[in-house]
């Protein structure tokens, strides 16, 4: 649609009157990549700090993922700015070529002459020779490569192939792969595993916390000596709640938010300012941009007093499961009581409809019930059950997203198995299962609830229930679960570290064992004892390690936030 010359006139008047209101000579949350407002947070440094170090001599290449507007492009000129100087680099920004083209890229970027008709192996020979001079004058070749989620597979291998070229002690190039999450799952074909071993840095961006999203608003301000604190911290936890953390998106927030200021000529931004400001801006943007992750809207509702107590994007509320009967009230309550062996279930008198998961059955019409092998074959895909474990913990995700990498962006972890019903009761969370049976074969579900003699499965979109027993012979024993590590970070804690982590696990086994001592955040003898008596007690190995099942059940002991799939261990 055309925009007539009266409103660009009136916005280009808006847009200079901000920044003659506030006295400032350039925008400070314009879009546009500078120098002047490279703004690194401890999770910016921190993945620079790893790229840094994944470029060292012995290593090859580095990956670096992060959703849209997080600031990989922010780290990409960190980067530029802190190479040592003897270091020849190429920037592939557009890395939508064939495997010749990025060749052809490659070359350009690094000043080496190539004719159009060259084959593969002329330009790699004439690359090769490049580099192996770029050696010999102690200088490092650097290529970068952005957006690399478009990369096609054979254009990934010729990068394996490049990353080839060494001496015999280091490699002649040094590559960085930038891109968005989905470049993680490329990597992650069969084919292309031998790049991914390659790899010997990897860093995911978050966004940022709220604390650094008030820093990120203040220092913008700096940089354009505003005198003004437009943005009280009020309004910052807008802002941040609204955007995710993305800078990107505060950049939009805020700049609107200050047009609106000037137009009511007040030097300090309102709530409703912002509330109208991030209505313009966010509406136009497509979800899965804002975050890959997102509340659903029963679970947002209930959440909104939590979140002064909360890390934007990382922690959900704590009392998000207490809405769960409600949020999951039975599409289909279907009672199993045949003998196992039999397929066949008898649907009650009513059924009602829940307000979030959408119904294989419309109620309001005459159309018969679906019946239980109808679900079961509706349940093939795996990830569409992956997506309704994230759902149980009060997160919508889109299906092309629906995978263990994105339970990090909510300060989870994913965790894969093979266990007994008994022992996944004492992790007490709900688990994507496999089932089988003769006539429909292998099918999933999300393991919801259990009960003394049933187990509540989401199946297909409906909730139904099915005996212990059936449910026992069924199940093939693998799961895949979410939890909260502590400190968001699920490695194991052994014998001789020291830190917060630590000092967790030592405060909560004093706490299980009643152990009234001191706890401190050094795992010496006294803690390995103390770790050795808990796992006993739940009949876990005992190997004085705190690793994934051990801190999985003590989470589940100390009854910590989350979807349970046991109510009365409550």
């Amino acid at each position: 649609m055309a925009i007539s010359r009266q409103h660009y006139n009136f916005g280009i008047r808006v847009y200079g009157m901000y920044k003659v209101f506030f006295g400032i000579t350039e925008a400070p949350f314009s879009i546009v990549p500078s120098a002047r407002f490279l703004y690194l947070s401890d999770r910016h440094r921190e993945a620079l700090g790893y790229m840094l170090s994944g470029l060292q001599d012995g290593g090859g290449l580095a990956l670096l993922t992060g959703e849209v507007g997080t600031g990989k492009t922010t780290i990409m000129r960190g980067l530029l700015a802190q190479i040592p100087e003897n270091t020849q680099t190429a920037l592939v920004l557009n890395p939508a070529l064939s495997a010749h083209e990025l060749l052809h890229a490659i070359c350009d970027g690094l000043e080496v002459h190539y004719e159009e008709t060259d084959s593969y192996k002329k330009l790699i020979d004439r690359l090769n020779q490049h580099l192996l001079m770029n050696d010999q004058q102690g200088k490092q070749t650097l290529l970068l490569i952005d957006e690399a989620q478009h990369l096609m597979p054979d254009v990934l291998e010729q990068l394996r192939l490049l990353t080839n070229l060494e001496t015999d002690s280091r490699k002649l190039l040094k590559v960085v792969l930038i891109g968005q999450p989905e470049l993680q799952q490329v990597l992650q074909q069969p084919s292309l595993r031998q790049l991914a071993q390659r790899i010997t840095s990897r860093y995911h961006l978050l966004p940022l916390t709220e604390q650094e999203v008030e820093e990120y608003i203040r220092y913008r301000l700096s940089a354009v000596n505003c005198l003004h604190n437009a943005f009280e911290r009020s309004v910052v936890k807008i802002i941040a709640e609204q955007t995710q953390g993305i800078p990107r998106l505060i950049n939009l927030v805020c700049d609107k938010a200050m047009q609106l200021a000037a137009k009511h000529s007040t030097h300090q931004i309102s709530k409703p300012m912002v509330s109208e400001a991030c209505h313009e801006v966010l509406q136009w943007q497509v979800s899965s941009t804002i975050s890959v992750l997102k509340p659903t809207q029963e679970g947002w509702q209930f959440q909104r007093s939590w979140w002064l107590a909360m890390i934007i994007g990382g922690l959900l509320s704590a009392s998000a499961w207490q809405w769960r009967d409600h949020w999951l009230t039975p599409v289909l309550n279907w009672q199993y009581n045949a003998a196992p062996t039999m397929d066949v279930l008898t649907p009650p008198s009513s059924i009602s409809t829940p307000a979030s998961i959408e119904s294989t059955t419309d109620v309001s019409s005459s159309k018969p019930l679906p019946d239980f092998q109808q679900l079961m074959s509706l349940s093939q895909n795996e990830q569409a059950v992956m997506r309704v474990l994230y759902q149980t913990w009060g997160y919508d995700v889109a299906l092309s997203q629906a995978t263990c990498l994105s339970s990090s962006r909510i300060a989870l972890a994913c965790h894969s198995g093979k266990t007994n019903l008994n022992r996944l009761l004492l992790i007490n969370r709900p688990a994507s299962v496999s089932l089988k049976t003769a006539t429909e074969g292998t099918f999933h579900a999300v393991l919801f609830a259990v009960n003394a003699s049933t187990v509540e499965l989401l199946l297909a979109g409906s909730r139904i229930s099915v005996s212990r027993a059936w449910f026992e012979q069924h199940w093939q024993g693998d799961y895949t679960l979410l939890w909260r590590p502590p400190l968001e970070e699920s490695s194991s804690i052994r014998y001789g570290q020291q830190g917060q982590r630590v000092a967790w696990l030592n405060k909560h086994l004093n706490q299980l064992l009643n152990d009234g001592q001191h706890y401190h955040d050094q795992f010496d003898q006294m803690t390995l004892d103390k770790l050795r008596r808990f796992q006993r007690a739940q009949n876990l190995t005992v190997d004085g390690i705190a690793g994934s099942m051990t801190l999985m059940v003590m989470d589940a002991t100390l009854n910590l936030p989350g979807p349970v799939l046991h109510k009365e261990s409550l």
